[in-house]
């Protein structure tokens, strides 16, 4: 199965590979007291796998993603 998709934040096509999360932590000490507790921060974003013309796959935010064909097919088409 062929997945076309456009990256939104650039405009090219690429081949949808799949979907992921990505996880991220960050901690902040500004000052001496919040050395021993440190503001914290963290969470999970939906990537999307893509992969170029040359085959290097790159993650992206999956809200930055539009699925333009699958199968030669719009979705539009699969879905009636």
């Amino acid at each position: 199965m062929a997945i076309k998709a456009r990256w939104k934040k650039n405009g090219k096509t690429y081949l949808f590979l799949g979907v992921g999360f990505g996880a991220y932590k960050a901690m902040s000490a500004g000052t001496l007291a919040q050395v021993f507790s440190p503001d914290e921060e963290s969470g999970e974003v939906g990537m999307a796998a893509l992969c170029d013309r040359k085959g290097n796959i790159g993650w992206v935010d999956h809200d930055e993603v539009e699925i333009l064909e699958i199968d030669g097919q719009t979705p539009g088409d699969l879905l009636g």
